[in-house]
Order: C-alpha cells, then sequence, then structure tokens
C-alpha cells in the first residue's frame, strides 16, 4: 500500500559530512531539491565543528531551495549519533508511565555512551514481553542544529534518525513485506550502515566510518554530488575490506543473538551514493551468496524521478503509524496527574503569599521608608564629590577630541574605492573610538568576499570583521528626491536622499548585505590620502602612483572643514528599497 505523506509544506534536510541536502514537500510531493558540498572538517560524524561556520553555506542552500521565513523543518540525524538499543520494561510499568521509567534508569540500571541524552522509543509487543526500541542521541549534537536553524529562522519540528528514513524511504518505493527479514546496507562517502528490519521493524542499527571527508574532492552539479578520490589506492582496498567484514559481523550477530525462530536475512538492498559501489558490489558478489539489490541511481516517486541520494528525504516526508522524535519536547501527550499536583500547588502558593503579603505589608513600607531616607543621605554626602568627577571627566573628554584626529570622511573615500562596480555602502557610522560600522550592499556573494579580502589587505585599518550577511529583493524603478536638513549639533546642512519605490512590476534578484566592522588607524589614513604610508594604496580612480616625498606632499594635506574632529558618531544611511 502507498505510503500516506505529511499535510501541508515542510522542509527536510539531511546533513552528512560532505554536504547538505534539502527539499520543499507539500502534501507529499517535492516541488524543489537542492544540494550543497562542505568543506573537509566542517561536520564529523554528525558534529558540528566550532571553528566551522555554515552561515553561507547553509544560506546558500535555503536560496535555492527558496525556504520562507520560520518554515517547518524536518532534520534527518546522522547515523552515527544516534545509538539504537532494545530493552525489556518490566510489566508493572504501564504503557503511559515509560517515558518517565527511562528518565529515571538512564545513566543508572540503563548505561548509554553520552549523558542527559535526548531519546524517544517504540514499542514491542511479542512473545509475551513488553519490550521496546529505545532511540538515544547527545543533547551537545541537536543543540547545534538547533541553534543552526533558530538562526535562520525555521522551525524545527523533529529530528529523527538517518537511517530509519532510508527505511522509510525504500518502504515508500518498494512497499517492504510484514513478514520479511531485510537487511538495508546504505554506503555513503564517509560511513555505511547495517540496518535489520524484521516483521517491518528494526532490530538493528550499526553505523561505522570509513572514509574521511579530505579523501574525496566533492563537486556540484545540477542536484547530484560528484566525488574524486584525492588519496592512495592502497587504503581504498583496506576500506573495502573492512567493510565486507563488517557486513559479515552483523549478520552473525543477528544470526547467533537477534534472530527469532531461526530467522534468516532473505533479502539485502544496496543504498546510498559511495563513489566505488561497483568495486563494492563486485567484491560482496565473490564472498556471500546473497542476493543483492542495487537501488538504481535515479528512483520513480509517484512518476517523479530523483536521485536516490535524497531517498532519505523521502523518507522523512512520510507519515509512519509511529515516528520517532529525539527533540525535547517530542514528548506532547498530557500529563493529567501532574498537571492537578501543579495546578493545585500554584493556587496554595497564591493563597499563602497573598496571607503574608496582608501581615507584612505595614513592616514592608516602613523598611521601604528607611531604605528611602538612606539613599537620599547618601545622595548629598556624595553629591559635591561626583560633580567634581564629571567635570574631570568631561574636561578630558573635551582635550581627547580635540587632540585627536578622527577622519571619517577619507576613511568613507579609502574604502569606497574598494567597492565594485555595483556596490554601494548602505550604512556608515565612525565611532569615538575610531571605530567604524557599516552596512554595504553587493551583486555576488563573490563581489563581497573580494571587497572584504581588500579591507583586510588595507593595512590603515585593523580589527576587521564581517558580522552578518543578509540578502533582499531589489525593485527595478524608484524615485530619487533630494533634500537638505540641518544638524542639530553641529549647525551644518547635511544633503538627505529618499528614495521610494514604484508600484511596478518587481524583480526577485537578491542583492548581499554585509555588515562590516573595523578600527581605524587615523594617522594611516593621513598618510595614505598623500599616499606616505603604502605607495600601493588605491586611489579614486582605481590606479596607484609612486609614493611621494614626505616633504613635498606635507604640505598638501588640508583636513576637510566640512569634518570637523568633533568627537562625535559621522553617520551616512541610505534606505534601500525596490526598484532602485
Amino acid at each position: 500500500m502507498p505510503q500516506v505523506r505529511r499535510r501541508g509544506t515542510y522542509v527536510y534536510f539531511n546533513f552528512t559530512d560532505v554536504g547538505i541536502f534539502g527539499a520543499v514537500v507539500k502534501n507529499g510531493i517535492i516541488k524543489r531539491r537542492a544540494v550543497v558540498s562542505l568543506p573537509p572538517g566542517t561536520l564529523q560524524g554528525g558534529w558540528l565543528q566550532p571553528e566551522a561556520s555554515l552561515d553561507l553555506i547553509f544560506e546558500s542552500l535555503l536560496t535555492k531551495l527558496k525556504v520562507p521565513r520560520s518554515a517547518q523543518a524536518v532534520l534527518a540525524l546522522d547515523g552515527s549519533l544516534v545509538l539504537a538499543r532494545k530493552l525489556e520494561i518490566p510489566e508493572t510499568i504501564e504503557t503511559n508511565q515509560i517515558r518517565g521509567y527511562l528518565f529515571m534508569e538512564l545513566g543508572h540500571s540503563i548505561v548509554l555512551p553520552f549523558e542527559e541524552p535526548y531519546f524517544d522509543y517504540t514499542l514491542l509487543e511479542e512473545d509475551g514481553k513488553r519490550e521496546i526500541m529505545l532511540y538515544a542521541a547527545p543533547n551537545e549534537a541537536l543543540k547545534q542544529y538547533m541553534e543552526l536553524f533558530k538562526k535562520k529562522h525555521l522551525r524545527l519540528v523533529a529530528a529523527e534518525p538517518q537511517p530509519l528514513a532510508t527505511f522509510f524511504g525504500l518502504d515508500a518505493l518498494y512497499e517492504i513485506e510484514a513478514d520479511s527479514n531485510l537487511l538495508i546496507w546504505n554506503v555513503n562517502a564517509t560511513n555505511h550502515q547495517l540496518i535489520i528490519i524484521e516483521d517491518r521493524v528494526p532490530r538493528l542499527i550499526r553505523s561505522v566510518d570509513t572514509f574521511v571527508s579530505t579523501a574525496w574532492d566533492v563537486e556540484v552539479m545540477e542536484d547530484r554530488l560528484h566525488y574524486r578520490y584525492q588519496l592512495d589506492d592502497e587504503n581504498v582496498e583496506y576500506i573495502l575490506e573492512e567493510m565486507l567484514l563488517e557486513f559479515s559481523r552483523v549478520l552473525d550477530f543477528y544470526r547467533f543473538s537477534l534472530a527469532r525462530d531461526g530467522r534468516e536475512i532473505k533479502r539485502v538492498m544496496l543504498t546510498g551514493d559511495f563513489p566505488f559501489q561497483e568495486e563494492l558490489v563486485r567484491r560482496f558478489e565473490a564472498s556471500f551468496d546473497f542476493v543483492l539489490e542495487q537501488v538504481p541511481d535515479q528512483v520513480d516517486l509517484n512518476g517523479q524521478l530523483m536521485p536516490k541520494a535524497y531517498l532519505p528525504l523521502v523518507g522523512l516526508s512520510t507519515t509512519q503509524k509511529e515516528r520517532i522524535n529525539l527533540l525535547p519536547d517530542s514528548d506532547v501527550a498530557p500529563k493529567f496527574p501532574l498537571i492537578a499536583s501543579l495546578v493545585l500547588l500554584l493556587f496554595g502558593g497564591m493563597i499563602g503569599g497573598y496571607l503574608y503579603w496582608q501581615t507584612d505589608q505595614f513592616a514592608d513600607r516602613i523598611e521601604t521608608a528607611n531604605n528611602q531616607i538612606q539613599i537620599v543621605r547618601t545622595l548629598q554626602s556624595e553629591s559635591a564629590q561626583s560633580a567634581k568627577q564629571e567635570v574631570a571627566q568631561l574636561k578630558q573628554t573635551v582635550e581627547g577630541l580635540e587632540t585627536t584626529p578622527r577622519p571619517a570622511v577619507p576613511t568613507l573615500e579609502r574604502i569606497t574605492r574598494y567597492l565594485p562596480e555595483r556596490g554601494y555602502i548602505l550604512q556608515f557610522a565612525y565611532g569615538a573610538d575610531q571605530t567604524v560600522s557599516m552596512n554595504a550592499q553587493f551583486e555576488t556573494l563573490d563581489e563581497l568576499n573580494g571587497f572584504y579580502r581588500q579591507l583586510l589587505t588595507d593595512t590603515s585599518f585593523t580589527g576587521i570583521s564581517l558580522t552578518s550577511v543578509t540578502t533582499k529583493t531589489m525593485n527595478e524603478k524608484a524615485e530619487v528626491v533630494t533634500s537638505t536638513a540641518v544638524d542639530p549639533t553641529t549647525g551644518q546642512e547635511m544633503p538627505t536622499t529618499t528614495i521610494t519605490p514604484s508600484d511596478e512590476t518587481k524583480t526577485e534578484e537578491p542583492r548581499y548585505i554585509g555588515q562590516f566592522g573595523l578600527t581605524v588607524i587615523p594617522a594611516e589614513v593621513i598618510k595614505g590620502e598623500t599616499n606616505q604610508a603604502d605607495p600601493e594604496a588605491p586611489k579614486e580612480d582605481g590606479t596607484t602612483e609612486p609614493a611621494a616625498d614626505p616633504e613635498t606632499n606635507s604640505e598638501e594635506v588640508v583636513p576637510d572643514p566640512a569634518n570637523p574632529e568633533s568627537g562625535e558618531v559621522v553617520s551616512t544611511e541610505v534606505e534601500e528599497v525596490e526598484g532602485n
């Protein structure tokens, strides 16, 4: 029977050590799919490395998928992070008490390789025993993904083990028999997973790392990842033999420890985007008597063809009778006895607090009055000293403003020389501590990165940082009006540009807005205006000239009278609208 799918629109993600797969699914139909590659070391065994940044890469995937803000997202959690174990539950434990029992016993009678796990379970009723399949993952790993999705304004509603998602995807395509003993061999570029399904219930999940991510040169072509191996062939021979040996170990463990009534594995299915799959199949057929069913490179899902690497996302989009959700808020079943106790405790506390307030109200008023009197006396005794300190601090601030140069205009002119042809400074603020914060708009991410590298090489600036990158859709037509306004601080007239978008057809061309911060070295900026600091410093016309004689150029440096060293923040902001 075909699987019933999730209703509504969801965005599904599968993170691997070499790439991120994503798909937008509406009512069981994949509307859009895409993949991006990851630099080696960004993920290791499903863990996000703290020194690696996924912001720009993940943002590019969301752009490809056209994911709206606050979209509902579901994550396939790497099999290396998930522990699956069959446990026997005492018969005295009621079904609605199993989760509480697991909370009490995890770390005591139930020992896991990590503390305070996020977990979920499925109930198994068989042979007169009450058993469960427990799935657990370290909370630190899940919190990394939750923080990443929260930063991108996505609502992560579920996190399921990737091996289970692979089984659900195969079940949606091939309709696994109810009484079958199936072994799914999911082989990827950096690990392989062995999943044993008995009577449509997972009995064993084994995930083993194989190749390191640095062994592959990964390239994205259309909606697929293409791999090129970069290490020696002897390592490939060794890893292939280890994979076959692990297959044999899992098979023996099932036969002698897990199989019921002498059952045997009757069907083996091979899936995944392993680059050396042909060689692995050849060695498997030479070592085992099983018929290895290979999932084709393109799978047909209700008349829609897609690469088999997206099979876990297909499994996430199916609706099962019982789903696993490892998020900490997955247990949404109401606890009526607990709620009643909490309500009773709340009312009791409110009544007790009211009586206490009535009894001690007068004493509280007296204490408050005494405190206010003491505060007034303290303020009176300290007023003279604080006034002197404020005068001294004000005098020191004025002297600092008079002696410290703040070349805001030369700094802005120097920065704009690095802008590409269609790059703009949207907002510019020069602080009293020589710090500059600004927002700049670019056509492409490459232009943004180029501008960032130019700032890093300029010796007039230190502490250059790119704090964030956002995107904005622009309108092709706008009305520009220029007016003047008087600065209440300096009394100078300042031009103001207002850009009003038209109501005509809008385009979908994105612009990338980067928020930068840096610290200015005033002496270097002033020297740079006369090319004394750096002979290779860029000019307004984009050319460089040999460094001039300091003695001849020193008289030509004239401070801009429109930019007095007042010590106030200079801020220039252009409102960005559609149609600019």
